[in-house]
């Protein structure tokens, strides 16, 4: 016997993954920050006060977004995770393109740095050395910076905002006690770091995009 459906009663929503957020006073209600969206808009191609000559990472598997750490346990791997699929972790060194492929596509990548004072001082010689143009073989998408602690000092923040606006796009995640102990959940995910990602992918896809 066939049961149909009362038409009189409605049927129950399906239930949606409850959604939560984080504060962040470095960012505020911005998903991003924006800065100049190629090193030609500085002015400061072949300047020489580049100190650190960055090496390359040869990486045949071009995914949308290639994500690499700036120094290590920088957090390339978690941020590759929160991007699924789409990204690969590159691990150290400035990802370039290589295989078979002809013509080798131009890599969109993503460097990632923890606040502490190491973290700090190696993104700030990363994007110096993206200004003075040392770094065109791949699409530098931006920087994300990754709390390395649960309160960061005056002079920690002014520097995370500093850096923030030196490549084109640039993130950071706030500290999260849980992942050091459990490795992040895509489906529960604070609000502000799921815009962080879509805005970034859709950059990686689309090209600049000011969100």
């Amino acid at each position: 016997m066939t049961h149909r459906p009362n038409p009189f009663v409605e049927a129950a929503p399906p239930e949606e993954p409850a959604t939560f957020d984080i504060p962040d006073d470095i960012m505020g209600d911005r998903a991003v920050e924006h800065g100049p969206s190629s090193p030609e808009h500085l002015g400061l191609i072949g300047a020489s006060d580049a100190s650190v000559e960055w090496p390359r990472t040869s990486i045949s598997d071009h995914r949308t977004i290639t994500v690499f750490g700036l120094h290590g346990g920088a957090g390339a791997s978690t941020v590759a995770a929160l991007f699924g699929d789409t990204a690969l972790d590159a691990g150290q060194g400035f990802p370039v393109a290589t295989g078979w492929a002809r013509p080798l596509p131009t890599l969109n990548v993503i460097a990632v740095a923890r606040t502490h004072f190491a973290g700090l001082t190696v993104a700030d010689e990363f994007t110096q050395a993206w200004a003075t143009g040392e770094l065109t073989e791949s699409n530098v998408l931006g920087l994300i910076l990754i709390d390395d602690g649960p309160h960061l000092i005056s002079d920690q923040k002014r520097m995370v905002k500093r850096l923030l606006k030196k490549t084109p796009k640039g993130g950071h995640i706030p500290w999260q006690e849980e992942w050091r102990h459990n490795p992040p959940d895509p489906s529960r995910l604070p609000l502000r770091i799921k815009r962080m990602i879509q805005t970034f992918q859709k950059t990686a896809q689309n090209g600049d995009e000011r969100a």
